[in-house]
């Protein structure tokens, strides 16, 4: 392993982590908060499914790329998919709806393992 991916694994941890950092955020920050809505009811409204489809439309991104000299946008990406899954807790006052960006996001995420010369062409 080169030096180069060694610090592709460095970025990757600190990506992922701060996924789960925002994960603790949005479940102290909102675990004391009953919820004004159910949950069916919170995914139905506008900013909920805008702010979905931008995660979606993130994570699709992230996984159609394929770049070595991307791999950290394409992270970006997934975590630009959890920022939308925080900030739609957060309004609504319920972690569980961060927790529905971030699963896919983290399946991203281990599918984008740095791998030693992974898709170099």
């Amino acid at each position: 392993m080169n030096r180069y991916d060694r610090r592709l694994q460095f970025i990757y941890f600190g990506i992922l982590m701060s996924t789960l950092i925002y994960g603790a955020i949005a479940w102290t920050s909102t675990n004391a908060a009953v919820p004004a809505k159910t949950l069916p009811d919170e995914l139905r409204t506008p900013l909920t499914i805008g702010l979905y489809a931008a995660a979606a439309v993130a994570f699709l991104i992230a996984m159609i790329v394929r770049a070595r000299r991307l791999l950290v946008v394409r992270w970006a990406m997934l975590e630009a998919a959890c920022l939308c899954g925080l900030a739609i807790a957060l309004v609504y006052g319920d972690w569980r709806l961060y927790a529905i960006a971030w699963v896919p996001a983290v399946a991203g995420f281990i599918a984008l393992y740095p791998r030693v010369r992974m898709g170099e062409r």
